[in-house]
């Protein structure tokens, strides 16, 4: 198993972390500070690069990997009021939804301020939805970039022009209420979307200009309503998917196979609000935020999770590979 980067919230976000943090989750090893930085909820790494998200503040933290380890390398202010996710672009550009005001920046490395800012627009039927709310970056294999809004019900769908800026070429509806909030690529070329307030995994395929929903399920364990779905993670066979269900404190899991998705069970995520996970060859890792634990679990030949261990670490939001 690999050594885990872990983030979360610190004292501006009402948490009490200090920054990211490498952890051997749930096996013997301690937790190390390896970066100092407010509430770096969410991590992403591209070789020897890694940004984080820097909620409370509002930037984007750069790190290059060096032979002792995590140097920082920059920050930069999005300008987005609570930036949640990004995703890498190319090697040093990089894309981030801001969930407070539904905004998504483009941030290229070395520079002093962004170079694009997209404005977010509608809003849904649930008190939540009162607004744009950003949340995910996606990018297709054939260079498209997906862009998740929790609040508005959409998918937003770009290309890259030749000065590497983001152009907006469709806007795609999805059911009112579903809150799109996570997006993770199947190895059938379709792509699996997680909806908050529905508690709902949508299969989308996302072949010629329409995006198709040939599926919707209901997440196993799930009451919408009461809980919000957090994040998805899928096994290395390809074979189940898992999904964390924050207020029921449970991670769905679901099978795939030719004929579709169909649900299996919910597991208890082995502490409260299961903000994000990761599956790590046959490890399952729940960032468990509002209990201070990442809880690791072995995944069995039938795919479901079986308790591991546990590590103590401060709101946990987000996790990676090292």
């Amino acid at each position: 198993m690999s050594a885990l980067l872990v983030g979360g919230y610190g004292p501006d976000m009402g948490g009490a972390g200090r920054g990211i943090v490498t952890a051997s989750a749930g096996l013997p090893g301690g937790v190390e500070l390896i970066a100092e930085c407010p509430s770096p909820s969410w991590l992403t790494v591209r070789g020897d690069r890694l940004v984080a998200t820097l909620e409370g503040e509002g930037g984007l933290a750069w790190f290059v990997r060096t032979d002792a380890g995590w140097a920082p390398d920059g920050v930069v202010a999005t300008g987005g009021h609570w930036p949640c996710h990004a995703a890498f672009l190319d090697d040093d550009t990089v894309a981030v939804a801001c969930y407070g005001d539904g905004a998504v920046v483009v941030v290229r490395h070395g520079e002093e301020a962004p170079l694009q800012r997209l404005e977010g627009t509608g809003s849904g039927p649930l008190p939540a939805q009162e607004g744009p709310h950003a949340h995910h970056v996606h990018v297709l294999p054939d260079g498209r970039v997906l862009t998740l809004d929790l609040g508005a019900d959409r998918l937003h769908v770009h290309r890259r022009t030749e000065d590497g800026l983001l152009e907006r070429i469709d806007s795609l509806p999805l059911p009112e209420g579903t809150g799109p909030r996570d997006l993770l690529a199947l190895p059938s070329g379709e792509l699996a979307l997680l909806g908050e307030w529905s508690c709902e995994l949508l299969i989308l395929d996302p072949a010629g200009v329409e995006f198709e929903i040939v599926q919707i399920l209901a997440l196993p364990g799930a009451t919408p309503g009461a809980d919000q779905a957090a994040a998805l993670g899928l096994s290395a066979d390809g074979r189940h998917l898992y999904a964390g269900l924050r207020g029921a404190d449970l991670v769905a899991v679901v099978s795939l196979d030719a004929d579709g998705a169909r649900p299996l069970g919910a597991v208890p995520s082995g502490g409260a609000w299961p903000r994000h996970l990761l599956v790590d060859g046959e490890l399952l890792h729940v960032a468990n935020q509002r209990s201070d634990r990442v809880s690791t679990f072995r995944i069995g030949a039938d795919g479901i999770p079986e308790p591991l261990g546990e590590t103590a670490v401060a709101a946990p939001t987000c996790l990676a590979r090292a």
